[in-house]
């Protein structure tokens, strides 16, 4: 039987009833959070309003017609540019 030195078997001892399964930090419980919802009516589940049909088209076009033409606009800056492809300086 090996025997242990006093230190191992503190260390060993301290180690078995020290280290538990436990919770970094105790969270709040999210069960009522949970639990309760808006209700959500027929088509007003986007996280905005559009219910002036016309504005939201209007809006969600320049948005998107930003988007798609942002490439075609660099394309043109680097072209027109003094140095660029139309511009040669020398």
């Amino acid at each position: 039987m090996t025997s242990l030195s006093p230190f191992a078997t503190h260390l060993k001892i301290a180690t078995l009833t020290t280290i538990r399964r436990r919770p970094a930090a105790v969270l709040p419980s999210n069960s009522s959070t949970r639990m309760t919802h808006a209700h959500a009516c027929e088509y007003h589940n986007m996280p905005f309003d559009y219910s002036n049909r016309s504005r939201f088209a209007a809006k969600a076009l320049a948005y998107m017609g930003f988007g798609f033409s942002l490439p075609f606009i660099a394309v043109g800056w680097q072209w027109h540019k003094p140095g660029g492809y139309k511009n040669p300086s020398s």
